[in-house]
């Protein structure tokens, strides 16, 4: 009896086909088993059937396993043989409808003996092998067939062999496989396309967090394409990133007091058109210095007198040079020079606040700077009133 359901056991486990297990990683399952059980002979049993409960977890390369087993076992010493345990179970080939098994674990068994011996109470230890074969095409249900030794460590040590024939079946969640997810740089700016708010960007552009190139000034105009970078914060710029002139009179946007100059029209360093240029005959200078000659201050004294006379009227003293000597010069030269007449206007009694003092160099010529007489003529102090400014309905008004 023993050898046959032993044989019955063996064949029972390698009968073969196809592809796939039942369970996939994550999934839990249970498997019921019917038992042939092999006793030692030193139990005084004969070869009987019992049951199998196995409650498992199925991970990536094997298995957890919690079983339970009962036994009535008849004989010369009939007994009711049960007992719990834990198994790890490795698995191969778990993608394949044949999957092959190996298990070992430990266990507490529990034996009622109701002829020769008393009850007693073991642990065990437990190794086998076995295969799974799938009967669905979902994975939902499986043929279980193992071979079991069990070492139980009671006194004397009894070797027992079970072959147990069940189905397994998977509940629960699944584990989702992990796809790595390629993210794109489209435009190869160090930026992935899934975060990059700036597609396209041309290569070599130094871009930020967002792909968006590089606006170091805050004007709107990248700096790649910025012809003038560092342009103050505010300031209205045109399409290369430089601060407007609309009217074109020489004066940026941001510090024109009077837009919208008609062209061509003079204005003073405020954007606003200058009502009459005056140049002062006569007032002239130490030869290279601002310091000014006796005669020069006769005239000025003039000056003064007529500008008492209009305390409204405000006026730009404007020095100009000849375009002898370096330009850096001339121009720091023509600032001295502008000063000292407005200095010496101050301190007949007029108000500073009436005088704009500005030095043009040599960049505003009346004469031919080639010729002596021509040269004569640039090196210039001119009185420059300023118009009163005013807005009226939107519009810049100018009033004399």
């Amino acid at each position: 009896m023993r050898k046959s359901l032993l044989a019955l056991t063996v064949c029972a486990i390698f009968i073969c086909s196809g592809a796939q297990s039942s369970e996939a990683p994550g999934q839990w399952y249970v498997a019921p088993m019917v038992s042939a059980f092999w006793g030692d002979s030193s139990r005084f049993t004969d070869d009987d059937f019992g049951g199998h409960l196995a409650l498992g977890h199925a991970f990536e390369k094997w298995n957890l396993e919690f079983g339970g087993f009962y036994y009535d076992l008849d004989g010369n010493n009939s007994t009711e043989l049960w007992g719990v345990g834990v198994d790890a179970v490795g698995v191969w080939y778990r993608d394949r409808r044949i999957t092959p098994f190996m298990l070992a674990g430990v266990g507490y068994t529990e034996s009622n003996n109701q002829d020769l011996r008393g009850d007693s109470q073991n642990m065990y230890a437990n190794g086998g092998i076995g295969l799974l074969i799938d009967l669905t095409k979902d994975r939902g249900l499986a043929l279980r067939t193992e071979l079991r030794y069990r070492l139980d460590f009671q006194s004397p040590t009894q070797n027992d062999w079970v072959g147990n024939v069940g189905l397994q079946i998977p509940f629960g969640g699944k584990e989702e496989p992990v796809v790595a997810m390629v993210d794109p740089d489209s435009d190869g700016d160090g930026v992935p396309d899934s975060r990059d708010k700036c597609p396209g960007t041309p290569a070599g552009v130094k871009v930020d967090n967002n792909g968006c190139p590089l606006d170091s000034d805050g004007d709107g105009v990248p700096d790649y394409l910025d012809k003038c970078p560092g342009t103050p914060a505010g300031t209205p710029v045109d399409a290369n990133g430089c601060p407007l002139d609309s009217d074109g009179d020489g004066v940026l946007d941001v510090d024109d007091k009077c837009p919208g100059t008609p062209p061509g029209t003079r204005v003073d360093s405020k954007g606003c058109p200058i009502q009459a240029v005056t140049t002062l005959e006569g007032v002239e200078f130490g030869s290279d210095s601002a310091a000014l000659t006796p005669a020069s201050e006769v005239i000025l004294d003039a000056t003064a007198a007529e500008l008492a006379r209009h305390p409204d009227m405000k006026v730009e003293i404007a020095g100009h040079t000849s375009s002898t000597g370096p330009a850096e010069y001339n121009q720091a030269l023509s600032e001295r020079r502008a000063q000292a007449v407005a200095d010496y206007l101050i301190s007949k009694g007029l108000s500073a606040d009436r005088f704009t003092v500005r030095g043009y160099g040599e960049s505003d010529p009346i004469a031919d700077n080639s010729t002596r007489e021509g040269r004569a003529r640039n090196r210039r102090v001119e009185m420059r009133v300023e118009p009163t400014v005013m807005r009226e309905g939107g519009k810049t008004v100018i009033r004399n």
